[in-house]
């Protein structure tokens, strides 16, 4: 089985890789060895020194192994090598530079904190008086004075000691200092939000142009056409959603720096300022850059909205290279709003190694809830859908008896072929929450069969009809029915010259569908459908097959509409194409090319 990789989701932040979930303000402590002269890399020197050039850190920056060094010294290492691959100075491990180069990487906030501590900031003379020292404090003008001020300029005014009106400020200051610690909590939470943002960006570019390639490798001759096309529509898309997630987050690292510098002057005059440097400061914190109106300005770039890329379809006037084109697709942007509950998605095992295999049920045995049951369909084999049963660690357990698209009868959702009779007609099944079976004959001829089984044993497989009913419906390709098991869903194939399939939601006793699902996306290609508790509400799961996604859709008697998407970007998300949940509340997902994954919500 090959290393299983992760997705976690919050509305605060998203994990691809298990191992990922580092702080992006800190850095392993090492204790420094004995000094030595620089030879362009080697191990630091000093904490608060460069190990390149064995000088304080100017403008420090993190690799990705979180070894820090100067800008200007990893721009002489990186111009070094050809690629825009370089070994770290310290460790040797392989960086690469993001797209913006090297003022694109991470700054090393704590020490830019920790080095401005050591500037001197004391001002203890008066501005007007050179030679005489501020010891007053003028309330009326709120600000530190000197003797001749107050018989002068200030002579009408109220005045107090300046330490004194020092020290009561001081328990004003108090205040901000926690407000700006929240202040700089959030913007950290917000950076490291859109810096895992910005991998996943990378990582679906990535997955995507995978997906093109093996594609590719199918089309053969055909497809070599339009590759260069699709990657090239992929190149020209990727750099705009990377352009804006790069901005945003060159703005964050802005208004961090900005609130690290403020809480750094708040704190050393909090500790041990100069009088003069306390009545500056709380102007600062009263109606300046410290100001709550300023600081929330500061705080106001949340990220809310995440893009990806997607492939898309367009065509051409010859039908054969239109089907080319298509199947290759282009690249366009998926817009989703980052408003999901935490979920987390496993990659299980992929059970067959092609790269256009489609999956068409994943179901788990009625006898056997650790076998997994899997019916697909190879683009090379039309008519022989083979199943097979594995073991959760994606180890093969036994081959199924039956061909046909999607599984065998016994299990919870399936699909059974009959070669014997008249071309077109086929069986499909879906378990209820009790023990009955719902099972749909369709004859593709505009209607359907639903009988309900109350099944009596599975080994041997035997049930009795408690009723039945006869819907209109053509050609289907998936269903399943929600809990009260009055209302059922059925996903409707595609009738030509329309390419795209439809969600219908049927009710007890049968007859026209009660209403269609309408997606938010204009393009939606529905591969299967499953009732699902997600946060104690009872939703429908849809899997949108054309734009990676699972849509969450609430279900009532007259309507089905769109509430979220289900771990939206996730780059294990590609071309879902069945899924189903089992007895302990998981949901199981099959993408096309064979990969299986789990997905755990609350």
């Amino acid at each position: 089985m090959q290393e299983s990789q992760f997705y976690v989701q919050s509305t605060s932040h998203f994990i691809v890789d298990e191992q990922r979930s580092r702080s992006i303000l800190t850095q392993p402590k090492q204790k420094p060895p004995p000094k030595k002269m620089a030879t362009g890399g080697g191990d630091v020197t000093e904490p608060d020194r460069c190990s390149v050039c064995l000088d304080p850190y100017r403008n420090p920056k993190f690799l990705p192994c979180h070894h820090t060094f100067c800008a200007e010294c990893i721009t002489d290492v990186a111009n070094s090598h050809t690629e825009r691959t370089f070994p770290c100075p310290s460790c040797r491990n392989p960086t690469s530079l993001p797209a913006g180069g090297v003022a694109a990487l991470q700054a090393n906030f704590y020490l830019k904190k920790q080095q401005a501590t050591t500037a001197p900031l004391k001002r203890t003379l008066c501005k007007i008086h050179d030679d005489n020292n501020l010891e007053f404090y003028c309330v009326k003008c709120d600000e530190a004075i000197c003797l001749n001020c107050k018989l002068t300029k200030h002579e009408q005014h109220k005045t107090d000691d300046l330490k004194t009106a020092a020290e009561q400020k001081k328990v004003e200051l108090a205040t901000d200092v926690s407000r700006l610690q929240n202040a700089v909590d959030k913007v950290i939470k917000q950076v490291q939000k859109t810096r895992e943002e910005q991998q996943a960006v990378l990582e679906k570019k990535a997955t995507v142009e995978k997906n093109i390639r093996n594609r590719h490798t199918i089309m053969v001759t055909a497809a070599d056409r339009f590759r260069d096309e699709a990657l090239e529509s992929l190149r020209s898309v990727s750099p705009d959603i990377q352009s804006d997630v790069d901005k945003l987050l060159k703005r964050q690292e802005d208004n961090l720096e900005q609130l690290l510098n403020i809480q750094q002057r708040l704190e050393q005059t909090v500790s041990g300022g100069a009088a003069s440097d306390v009545i500056v400061v709380t102007k600062q914190m009263k109606s300046g850059r410290g100001s709550e109106q300023a600081v929330k300005k500061l705080t106001s770039t949340e990220l809310s909205v995440l893009r990806r890329p997607v492939l898309d379809f367009k065509s051409t006037s010859d039908v054969m290279l239109q089907k080319a084109r298509d199947f290759l697709g282009t690249v366009s942007n998926m817009e989703m709003e980052d408003a999901a509950p935490e979920v987390r998605v496993e990659r299980r095992f992929q059970h067959v190694a092609e790269p256009d295999v489609e999956v068409f049920s994943l179901c788990h045995d009625d006898d056997d809830t650790r076998g997994v049951w899997v019916s697909y369909e190879r683009c090379s084999m039309k008519e022989n859908c083979p199943e097979a049963i594995f073991n959760e660690d994606g180890s093969t357990r036994e081959n199924g008896e039956h061909q046909g698209k999607v599984s065998r009868k016994l299990c919870a959702k399936g699909m059974t072929m009959f070669a014997t009779q008249p071309v077109g007609k086929f069986r499909t099944f879906c378990q209820s929450p009790t023990t009955k079976h719902f099972q749909l004959d369709n004859h593709l001829a505009g209607k359907a069969n639903v009988i309900i089984l109350n099944v009596i044993s599975t080994q041997p497989f035997k049930a009795e009809t408690k009723t039945d009913f006869t819907i209109n419906v053509g050609a289907h390709r998936a269903f399943d029915v929600d809990a009260t098991e009055q209302y059922f869903v059925v996903v409707e194939e595609a009738n030509l010259p329309n390419m795209w399939r439809k969600v219908r939601l049927y009710q007890r006793p049968g007859g026209d569908p009660v209403t269609s699902y309408d997606p938010p996306t204009h393009r939606f290609q529905p591969s299967d459908v499953c009732f699902y508790s997600l946060g104690g509400h009872h939703v429908l799961l849809v899997t949108d097959e054309l734009n990676d996604t699972i849509h969450v859709v609430s279900v009532n008697r007259k309507k089905m509409t769109f509430l979220r998407y289900l771990a939206p970007g996730c780059p294990l998300l590609i071309q879902p194409t069945a899924i189903t949940v089992d007895v302990d509340g998981r949901l199981w997902l099959a993408c096309r090319g064979g990969d299986i994954l789990t997905i755990i919500a609350p």
